[in-house]
């Protein structure tokens, strides 16, 4: 068990208090939105927006919970859902399609507006049971106003997008494929099936959200075709599986499983690894038509595995121990919401929720007496096979079906309590995990230092050789050796038939391994958070991407070198340890130590978090390991190109400064207003890495001073060319005379 400083279980109190009180996807809270347009003809214009190139139309603002976002951008969204004739059709708002504004870090509103769903908790339960299993959006209710009038009720749903990517994946600037025809239909899907070397080919069928990265798609797609050893170097095994299991279960079929295959997202890793996501829940169970006319209770539990149209299905289930992984987690899913009967009693609650919202909806696309019935009732006229059945009986269908199955029924390992040698590892320790497992023909330990990275794997052993106890006897054994305080491992074991995890939810949940580590000693204040820039348009470039990034300085208060391996810095409570500086950073001491924030930790030189800083204001925390804050700061709105810097170094108050001084020491800095009095005089390159020329037209060179920002001369010369390469980076200040004693000053970043 993680215990924690007292400064630290008060502080995270206090940020948890306030990060749960505005949390928009909060299951059980209706959210409240109200759009007003400046014209009354809003519907004609969205309407006629869809029709053309789906464009935002302005609204002159939006109100969330009461509070207002001038300038938004609003448009209609979906297929099906959309119909020109209906008054509630579901809406995508963008807060952020003027200005840079956002909710609680969100700046895109996706709303569903029911349709084919009377339960009106379809899409909204389907998440909640997928959030156990896989990374996805959350979703909730919200009542929405346009000009005034009451729209009803809609389903709120977390967008999948850069910054769902960043929270989830710990990056956002890597490949990004949606899985989406634009005409979807039998004989246009986006099934991941080879079409052509020639990217061109795909356009139709998929869509890239960063714009780039056709090439990798065609590699992922001539993987699953020809070369299935390398599959796990393409996409993530486990999440697919997954994902396949899901759909199974929940009879999703407006999914990659079924006759359209779309509705997913690809997202690439910093390990260059697709990342499956699945992404529009409304027609789950059951709603939308199962497998060719057979009744959607009784879709094989194989469905799809035989199919070369469907190569992410195929390609992984012709595999045999993917099968039995894939079976396990369908298993999983099954046992742990439908045969206690969980989802019922969830469904329930989330009816209640919105029982009164169901009831005085005026443009509800179903009845409330079916609302009231929807559990068990089949609502005929609504989906696209005409019908969506009633949640609980078509579940209870489902399951009966399930148990008339080969693989449902096969008889899996089990796998006992583990045990570790030593109990109290330390970092770089061979630890040895001893665990009984009966009923297996083999096993592995899956592990990885955090929760970005893939999992590695390694054998057990009932040799009586691996720390096993005496061959055959049925403990087996294997090692890791921890490289970080928390290494998350899980169990996997089969025989011919079946297998099984331990823990059952895993790769999305796993165990911990805990290891000590002199990186502990560290104390809150003796490593702070000094100095960063949250909107850095001017003031300094990151020099592996030309790009202004936001920065973060560190500072040591100590009179000792601090070694930051194993440290956790984020944005982002909920997911704490979200960027672990790698072993070998240093800080020396009563020194400083720049960090870019800009989602680029692939980038090889400098340190790069895997985050950016929103401009309206957020929160960093630094933290050991064990869960200790070292440093913590909420802040809100910084201008551009100013930063937010404690005065003095390391003790000082926070205050917004516009004199930022990136990597040198705050306060009292000098104006570095440049003045040029000479014509023509030129710093080249600028900014510069190793040397830098005073380029003069018609002038004779006389004297050259390099200052800091404190206004200390630090390089004097005579030479027009300069070598600036034992010069930390920075701003500098350099005054040029020439023989007639006229001057500029310039300014000079070096990198």
């Amino acid at each position: 068990m993680i215990k924690l400083h007292s400064t630290a279980i008060l502080l995270f109190c206090i940020l948890k208090a306030l990060s749960a009180q505005g949390d928009f996807y909060t299951i059980d809270k209706v959210q409240e939105l109200k759009i007003v347009f400046g014209y009354s003809d809003w519907d004609y214009r969205l309407d006629t927006a869809k029709a053309g190139k789906e464009n935002y139309i302005l609204a002159s603002y939006c109100t969330i919970n009461g509070v207002r976002f001038d300038s938004v951008g609003v448009k209609y969204k979906g297929n099906s859902t959309y119909n020109p004739s209906r008054v509630k059709n579901p809406l995508h708002i963008k807060l952020d399609f003027i200005k840079d504004q956002d909710y609680n870090k969100v700046t895109s509103i996706k709303l569903g507006n029911n349709w084919a769903d009377p339960s009106a908790v379809r899409e909204a339960l389907s998440y909640s049971i997928l959030a156990n299993y896989m990374d996805c959006s959350r979703a909730n209710f919200s009542r929405v106003y346009i000009n005034g009038s009451l729209m009803g009720l809609y389903t709120n749903v977390e967008a999948v997008n850069k910054k769902f990517c960043s929270d989830h994946f710990g990056s956002s600037d890597h490949n990004f494929v949606k899985g989406n025809p634009d005409r979807p239909s039998g004989s246009s899907t986006s099934n991941l099936k080879f079409i052509s070397y020639d990217s061109t080919k795909y356009y139709t069928y998929y869509g890239m959200e960063n714009g780039y990265g056709w090439w990798k798609l065609i590699a992922l797609i001539d993987t699953l075709r020809s070369k299935p050893s390398a599959i796990p170097k393409m996409i993530d095994v486990d999440r697919s599986l997954w994902m396949h299991a899901y759909n199974n279960v929940m009879s999703n079929y407006d999914s990659y499983t079924g006759s359209f295959s779309q509705n997913y997202y690809l997202y690439e890793d910093d390990y260059g690894r697709f990342l499956p996501v699945i992404w529009d829940l409304n027609m789950a169970f059951g709603a939308f038509p199962g497998n060719n006319g057979t009744s959607v209770d009784k879709v094989p539990i194989l469905y799809q595995s035989t199919n070369p149209d469907r190569p992410l299905i195929s390609s992984l289930l012709s595999n045999p121990t993917y099968k039995r992984m894939y079976i396990a987690h369908l298993k999983t899913i099954a046992e742990e919401n439908f045969t206690n009967n969980l989802y019922e009693t969830q469904a329930k609650e989330l009816q209640k929720i919105v029982d009164t919202l169901v009831k005085n909806d005026p443009n509800s696309l179903s009845t409330y007496s079916a609302f009231q019935t929807s559990l068990t009732a089949a609502i005929t006229g609504g989906g696209p096979g005409g019908a969506s059945p009633g949640i609980v009986t078509l579940m209870k269908a489902r399951l009966a079906y399930y148990n008339t199955t080969t693989e449902y029924n096969a008889i899996a390992p089990t796998i006992g309590n583990y045990s570790l040698y030593p109990s109290i590892p330390k970092v770089g320790d061979t630890v040895w995990i001893q665990v009984a497992i009966s009923n297996c023909n083999s096993a592995f330990a899956g592990f990885r230092k955090n929760k970005y990275a893939p999992f590695d794997k390694r054998s057990f052993y009932d040799d009586g050789k691996h720390h096993d106890g005496i061959a055959g006897d049925g403990i087996y054994g294997s090692y890791i050796i921890p490289d970080t305080r928390k290494t998350q491992f899980y169990i996997y074991a089969e025989n011919n038939n079946a297998g099984l995890f331990s823990p059952r939810r895993a790769e999305y949940e796993y165990h911990i391994l805990e290891a000590q580590d002199p990186v502990a000693d560290i104390q809150p204040g003796e490593l702070v958070l000094n100095e960063f820039m949250s909107s850095n348009q001017n003031t300094v470039m990151d020099p592996s991407d030309g790009k202004y990034e936001d920065w973060l300085e560190l500072y040591n208060n100590t009179n000792r070198s601090l070694d930051l391996g194993g440290l956790n810095l984020t944005d982002d409570l909920a997911n704490i340890q979200k960027y672990e500086f790698p072993a070998g950073i240093s800080i020396a001491p009563k020194n400083r130590l720049m960090i870019w924030l800009d989602e680029d930790s692939k980038t090889p030189t400098d340190i790069h978090a895997n985050f950016k800083l929103s401009a309206s204001g957020e929160m960093l925390i630094l933290t050991r390991q064990d869960g200790v804050v070292l440093d913590s700061l909420s802040f809100g709105p910084i201008p551009t190109d100013q930063s937010m810097e404690r005065c003095p170094d390391g003790t000082g108050k926070f205050s917004i400064t516009s004199k930022p001084t990136y990597n040198l020491p705050d306060c009292g800095i000098v104006n570095i207003n440049q003045t040029n009095s000479l014509a023509d005089v030129q710093l080249i390159p600028n900014p510069a890495h190793h040397y830098v020329f005073v380029k003069m037209n018609d002038h004779v060179l006389k004297n050259i001073r390099i200052m800091n920002q404190l206004g200390e001369v630090i390089f004097e010369t005579q030479n027009a060319m300069m070598d600036i390469t034992t010069l930390p980076s920075g701003f500098y200040l350099v005054s040029i005379v020439d023989t007639m004693d006229q001057t500029a000053t310039l300014k000079l970043l070096k990198q």
